[in-house]
């Protein structure tokens, strides 16, 4: 008996990569953090032209490693922290996504993950709490 094929997933086309405020996180690539970085810039600094740090290829290998290591809801965060923080001079008009991985990420990037961290931590007491119908664990061992 033949196995039953799975459907297809849909295509993400560089244009939808492209619209990264309306495309879900778990669809994010480089290209997304790309367009995130040169967006960003142009809102916050008016830089027209996005000039990346030591060419595309090492912005694209900086922003990838940096994607498989942390994922894409904590690098969305830390770039979003990095251009409310960074305040451009007449020598750096705008915050490359170079720069940005190799020396803001590790600054706040460990803030990121330790919010995340509490955060999944109260879910999972909150979670808890519910299926307990609101008792501690004291409170739980006293009624047996």
């Amino acid at each position: 008996m033949p196995r039953a094929k799975k459907p297809p997933k849909p295509k993400i086309t560089a244009d939808q990569r492209k619209d990264w405020r309306a495309l879900p996180l778990e669809h994010w690539n480089v290209l997304t953090l790309q367009t995130m970085v040169a967006d960003l810039n142009r809102e916050h600094f008016g830089v027209t032209v996005y000039v990346p740090m030591r060419g595309h290829g090492f912005e694209q290998g900086q922003l990838k490693r940096a994607l498989t290591q942390y994922g894409a809801e904590a690098l969305r965060e830390t770039i979003t922290r990095a251009f409310r923080e960074y305040r451009p001079t007449l020598q750096y008009p705008q915050l490359t996504a170079g720069f940005l991985i190799a020396y803001i990420l590790p600054r706040i990037m460990p803030q990121v993950l330790a919010e995340q961290a509490r955060a999944a931590k109260r879910a999972e007491q909150s979670d808890i709490t519910a299926v307990n119908n609101g008792l501690t664990d004291a409170e739980i061992i006293d009624l047996l």
